[in-house]
């Protein structure tokens, strides 16, 4: 029988038209309902081996969305939060996911999802949570995500995302959290992140990002946590950093930075954790304003050639240090400047490793 063609009427505009083959019709599902939602979720059970998850209480079933284990509803019935943590699944997220319009966080934290991150996710604007991190998705960060402008929380650290940093996340100006540390990500860290005033966390370490760290990072009034370590970063710590007045933890270990340590390191008030080895060329002596910190419990200069008077040996690293030197003689007699930097397969191995 010759396919027949309806028309839909007016009261379904934005439905799917309906082919009729003979026989009765297939149900019509509106794009944006509950039943668009449940067909969504339905799909993306069958492309990452919904048998196979850790947990799937009532998934496929007739129980409403909400009872769905990992799954927040509205009161209209509409998916606002899915969040499948640790949960196995595998294979790439599937286009479906990219209909579930009233989505605001979307975890999928800690699973084996693979290949690039999906342009559809793109159409999620009312996203303020979107956590990927620790699975084996690659390729390089898609330009679609500058469309997510109600985004809070972006982690996509754990990955195998390469190439550079794209500067339109400096635009993304409601971020608390930035985190895309253990990838392959490579080129300079791009001077609009200096733009996100509302930051709190900033996780870049641990990966081939080279050049100066770009000093509009000062202007991170709220930053906490600035993580920078185990990269190709070179030339001075800027003396900006310490308009950080929030920051807690500041990590740079394991890069190719050189020069003193700034003094205005010592405006810091309520760092707890300064982490500076392995940049056999930072060098001169250790501002006193450091050592007068009120919090700080943690301060590593190992395998740099920064002084620091025998007193603080009980604040260092290096305590094991004779001289007045703190971190100058062990170091040297350990190792040369060569040897501070590990190849960069055996730090993508490391990365590797960590994932697991």
């Amino acid at each position: 029988m010759a396919a027949k063609w309806m028309r839909p009427s007016a009261g379904l505009v934005g439905l799917a038209t309906t082919v009729v083959l003979g026989g009765t019709a297939p149900a019509v599902v509106a794009q944006g309902s509950v039943e668009s939602d449940r067909a969504a979720l339905e799909a993306l059970y069958d492309a990452t081996g919904g048998p196979d998850w850790a947990n799937s209480t009532n998934w496929k079933t007739d129980a409403p969305l909400g009872e769905w284990y990992g799954v927040v509803t509205d009161a209209d019935g509409r998916v606002t939060w899915l969040s499948l943590q640790e949960n196995g699944l595998s294979g790439s997220i599937p286009s479906s996911v990219g209909d579930l319009s009233n989505l605001t966080r979307l975890s999928l934290y800690r699973n084996e999802l693979s290949g690039p991150i999906p342009s559809f996710l793109g159409n999620l604007s009312n996203l303020t949570l979107l956590n990927l991190h620790s699975n084996e998705l690659s390729d390089p960060i898609p330009s679609f995500l500058e469309n997510l402008s109600n985004l809070e929380s972006l982690s996509l650290g754990r990955n195998e995302l390469s190439g550079p940093i794209p500067s339109f996340l400096g635009s993304l100006s409601n971020l608390t959290l930035l985190s895309l540390g253990s990838n392959e990500l490579s080129g300079p860290i791009p001077s609009s992140l200096g733009n996100l005033s509302n930051l709190s966390f900033l996780g870049l370490g641990w990966n081939e990002l080279s050049g100066p760290i770009p000093s509009s990072l000062g202007n991170l009034s709220n930053l906490r946590y600035l993580e920078l370590q185990s990269n190709e970063l070179s030339g001075p710590i800027p003396s900006s950093l310490g308009n950080l007045s929030n920051l807690v933890r500041l990590y740079l270990f394991v890069n190719d930075l050189s020069g003193p340590i700034p003094a205005e390191l010592g405006s810091l008030v309520n760092l707890y954790r300064l982490v500076l080895s392995f940049s056999w060329r930072l060098s001169g002596p250790l501002p006193s304003g450091v050592r007068l910190l009120p919090w700080l419990a943690d301060l590593d200069i190992f395998a740099t050639q920064t002084c620091a008077p025998a007193a603080w040996r009980d604040h260092l690293k290096a305590s094991s240090s004779v001289g007045g030197c703190a971190g100058v003689d062990r170091t040297r007699s350990l190792m040369s400047p060569s040897s501070t930097r590990r190849p960069r397969a055996k730090r993508r191995a490391a990365r590797r490793r960590s994932r697991r």
